[in-house]
């Protein structure tokens, strides 16, 4: 039988993470908007609706996935694996290893 495994602090702590968040509201609330609060240098802009005329003049990155499948394989490079999902699945781990081999390594240097 195999246990969930208890995750130290020092392993926890030594974990690389990021913040990675949605922003969601009506049209015309100001969602856009919040892009000129975070920094452009290590921020993602993931623009769905080719709605960035707000932001026309920040410098930030950003994509626009065209299609399902894209957005799909965004949310396993961005999140990894989900382990409760067949491996061969999407979200699952050959999902996962597929799309970091068109795109490279999501690691953050």
């Amino acid at each position: 039988m195999s246990s969930l495994p208890i995750i130290s602090a020092d392993e926890r702590l030594a974990t690389q993470r990021g913040i990675k968040g949605c922003i969601f509201g009506s049209y015309g609330v100001g969602k856009t908007s919040l892009l000129w609060t975070l920094p452009a240098e290590s921020t993602l802009f993931f623009d769905l609706e080719a709605g960035d005329l707000a932001v026309t003049g920040w410098h930030g990155d950003s994509i626009r996935p065209r299609t399902w499948q894209e957005c799909r394989d965004f949310a396993v490079y961005i999140g990894g694996p989900n382990p409760s999902v067949s491996a061969d699945r999407a979200y699952g781990t050959a999902h996962y290893e597929n799309v970091c081999k068109k795109f490279g390594s999501p690691e953050v240097p």
